[in-house]
């Protein structure tokens, strides 16, 4: 059995926290419906207004803040703001003001009336008025069984929790880190001076829960933080916003975003960036603005703030794309980093919460993967060409690799990758012909990002690439897109699939002007084993393994959902009824037979093949009627679907697995947390009856008489829903590796196999301390919930089974898994093939 793991979590001890609330005043909140109908002609005040920006103000520029409140003409806006202090209505109000006039004044499309509302309000603003509103309580967050005793528990706890631990020092590895204050709920440590290159730990705090018991714990996250030192470049273009750090006073940082923008003239365009205006004038409530300076001016000579002793201090962090600066240090928190987080932060927090425990793996049967040892190469190609035979159903796969006459270095190693890892198909069921292509200028930067750009772009590779008849591959190679200019991607993805063709890109590495020479061999085999990946190809599982797991079997759906897809044609428009809020799609896999099959209400067709579904999603997302055919298809949520495979699936055996969160969550109520607490069990994972529906078709149906499976997931880190973790110190002192699955009390949590990558090794070794210019690679948590099982099933062999299914991907050759299970995986990959709006941010 595996050793255990212990999850960077912490039980609440601490229940009764004083709350402070402050109401919204009736006679401002009617100005403020009729400024929402003035600026938003179609806006309903039946229906909550849009207050992002003032909630992103309020939040980010005070203390304490616990909630603000959503508001429309019949809500009850008593505590419309919570605070673990009391409110500070002063700056509330000089807020609340920057707030009005940074959203309704300065708008391009503020008319005039909306900007004599504005005023109006503005006049009103007055923090006596406000303070008529202020009360206070002291709150039990808590209930004794551990679960939340009122709707503000969470980030309450949460925000109590980084806040009493905001100036604290401790010792870490040779050095002091004291922790600030870096927004709600959020920590960020001194910057760590190495060679010229700065650094800071980072701590974020989230109240999660697990059903069905719901019992609340807090769950920490370490982080590395990078910034900018240098910048190189004279010409710098931003491919997103930066949110700097500012240091407003001893342990307490603020964000403030650095915008890009452009000038344009008949000659050339030119960038330049600019602070936000709400963010720059809510600094200047607390400092002069007047020597603040100029964010060009911070970004092309960073240095000069970055220190300790700079005033103002203004850390810009750096993102992967960043070709205008130098970064040495390495990314991620090792594990030997993150246990030592936790165990300084326990003594620190023992009046405040205890620690969870540690978590026993469970003995999760599953098969294996064919030990590549035990096999000779030959064998191994063979098996992988038997594989791809089974996947795609087809006797041939064409690939065209794409390039200049300078590429063909390139193009033999691409040819050598693929004959390495399926051997000499000559002869053999399946055969793969590669053919050499030039790209011409198809592959030169466009001359904008417009839709138009776009079209012209397609036009030409219709023009050029002669239409075929069965869906080929195009390995394409391209030079640097990294500049301002028109990144040509989505118009040559979109082109080729006009001609019935897939498409994987491979740019060399710019830092390297002899990288066409000697290309990258694992960048190189991730092309290869991805554009496979198109065509349908999976791994196999070892059908060899005397040991078999009754779960294997059974085909495996995934529930998938896109959000905010607005296509590319509509990126001039203003109007939000161009966006597809939702796009439901479901992709089945059968580990067995290898086979793919995607649908969509989108499609014709009731079933396609996934490189087939590929082609027909770049072809629909440019048509005219694509925004209102996917908000055809949400309407229902998931309803007719899961349905449909209850019935499928009365004899044979199906498993749904489905991605918990905020999307899915809306369109299917009865995977919540909540919804689960309140089940009816016949016994444990096998509810009487579950809920399938969203607000518009909301249902109760039983799934006991069916073959039909239904396991929850919620991803890692990234989410700040499942715990970050470490692994137990053996006799040596070394930390031990883990993999498996992982069992506490209803829920599971999925480790993947160990990755082959030297950072993943180091994270188990070293600490930022020994070589600040060490990365650490992690394999963090995926949550498994068996929401529907039957009487009989072994719910471990299950989530056993969900868990493999992330280790059947090809496409990452460092590691030996995927985020997410095969058809999840499979789903959301399918994204790519749309075009897009965000595809050019």
């Amino acid at each position: 059995m595996n050793s255990p793991i212990y999850p960077m979590t912490f039980i609440p001890k601490k229940r009764n926290f004083k709350l402070y609330y402050l109401a919204f005043p009736k006679p401002w909140k009617e100005l403020l419906i009729q400024l929402q109908v003035s600026a938003y002609k179609k806006y309903d005040p039946e229906y909550y207004m849009k207050l992002f920006g003032l909630k992103a103000c309020l939040n980010g520029w005070l203390d304490e803040v616990v909630n603000v409140g959503n508001m429309k003409a019949n809500s009850d806006d008593s505590r419309w703001f919570v605070s673990l202090n009391e409110p500070d209505v002063h700056k509330i109000c000089k807020i609340m003001k920057i707030w009005v006039t940074a959203e309704y004044e300065l708008n391009d499309k503020a008319t005039s009336e909306t900007k004599a509302i504005a005023e109006k309000f503005k006049s009103e603003i007055d923090p006596d008025v406000l303070r008529y509103g202020i009360t206070s309580e002291e709150v039990c967050l808590f209930n004794e069984d551990g679960t939340a005793a009122v709707d503000y528990a969470f980030d309450a706890f949460a925000l109590y929790v980084a806040n009493s631990l905001n100036g604290k020092t401790i010792p870490f590895f040779g050095q002091k880190l004291t922790f600030s204050n870096c927004g709600l709920k959020k920590l960020v440590s001194q910057p760590i001076e190495y060679k010229g290159q700065y650094y800071s730990y980072g701590l974020e705090f989230s109240v999660q829960t697990t059903p069905p018991q719901r019992e609340c714990m807090l769950l920490v996250f370490p982080s590395v933080k990078r910034f900018v030192s240098n910048a190189w470049k004279k010409k710098i273009y931003l491919k997103e916003n930066i949110n700097a750090l500012v240091k407003m006073s001893e342990n307490k940082y603020r964000v403030m975003k650095m915008k890009q923008r452009k000038n344009i003239d008949e000659e050339k365009t030119e960038y330049f960036r600019d602070w936000n205006y709400a963010d720059k004038r809510c600094y200047g409530i607390y400092h002069s603005i007047d020597a603040f300076p100029a964010a060009d001016e911070v970004l092309k000579s960073p240095e000069i703030y970055v220190g300790k002793n700079a005033v103002p201090q203004i850390l810009l962090p750096y993102k992967f794309g960043m070709d205008f600066t130098n970064m040495n240090i390495g990314t991620g928190v090792s594990v030997k980093e993150k246990c030592e987080f936790y165990h300084q932060l326990t003594p620190l927090l023992k009046d405040i919460a205890e620690p969870m425990g540690e978590v026993q793996s469970v003995r999760a049967i599953h098969y294996k993967k064919p030990d590549k040892k035990q096999f000779e190469v030959a064998d191994i190609q063979k098996m992988r060409r038997e594989r791809l035979k089974v996947c795609t159903g087809r006797d041939k796969i064409t690939l065209e690799i794409y390039g200049h006459d300078s590429d063909e270095p390139l193009k033999n190693a691409i040819m050598e990758d693929i004959c390495q890892y399926f051997g000499d198909t000559d002869g053999s069921d399946v055969k793969i012909e590669i053919e050499k292509r030039s790209i011409g200028s198809l592959g030169d930067m466009m001359n904008g990002k417009s839709y138009e750009d776009h079209l012209l772009r397609i036009k030409r590779v219709q023009e050029s690439v002669e239409k075929s008849a069965e869906i080929k591959g195009a390995i394409v190679i391209l030079k640097n897109t990294s500049e301002e200019k028109g990144d040509p991607k989505a118009a040559l993805r979109a082109g080729f699939a006009d001609t019935n063709r897939l498409t994987q890109f491979i740019v060399p590495d710019v830092l390297d002007e002899k990288a066409k020479d000697k290309p990258s061999e694992s960048r190189i085999h991730g092309a290869v084993l991805d554009i496979f990946r198109q065509f349908g190809y999976t791994e196999f599982a070892d059908n060899r393994n005397t040991v078999k797991n009754p779960a294997c079997a059974a085909d495996v759906i995934g529930v998938y959902a896109y959000q905010t897809l607005r296509p590319l044609w509509a990126a001039e428009s203003k109007s939000p009824t161009l966006t597809a809020k939702i796009l439901p799609a479901y992709v089945t896999f059968n580990v067995r037979s290898g086979q793919v099959k995607v649908e969509c209400g989108l499609f014709d067709e009731s079933r396609r093949s996934y490189p087939e579904a590929l082609i027909a999603f770049s072809k629909l997302s440019r048509k005219d009627d694509f925004v209102d055919k996917c908000n055809q298809v949400a309407r229902g949520g998931f309803v007719t679907k899961l349905l449909g495979l209850r019935d499928l699936y009365k004899e044979s055996d199906g498993l749904v697995l489905v991605s918990c969160n905020g999307l899915t969550r809306n369109l299917w109520h009865g995977i919540s947390d909540t919804s689960i607490s309140g089940y009816n069990m016949k016994k444990p994972f096998v509810p009487e009856k579950i809920k399938i529906g969203n607000s518009i078709s909301e249902r109760t149906e039983a799934f006991t008489d069916s073959h039909l499976r239904i396991i929850r997931l919620r991803e890692g880190v990234s989410t700040l829903e499942v715990p970050d973790y470490y692994t137990e110190i053996n006799a040596k002192g070394e930390f031990k590796q883990a993999s498996g699955v992982y069992r506490r009390k209803d829920v599971f949590w999925g480790i993947e196999s160990r990755p082959d990558n030297i950072e993943y090794r180091n994270s188990y070794k070293n600490c930022r301390a020994d070589n600040p210019i060490k990365s650490f690679d992690e394999c963090a948590l995926m949550e498994y919930y068996p929401l529907q099982l039957r009487g009989e099933d072994d719910p471990k062999q299950w989530v056993g089974y969900a868990n493999l299914l992330r280790e059947l991907m090809p496409e990452n050759p460092s590691r030996q898994s995927v985020r997410l299970p095969a058809p999840l995986h499979l789903a959301k990959l399918m994204s790519e093939y749309f075009l897009l709006c965000d595809k050019e941010k």
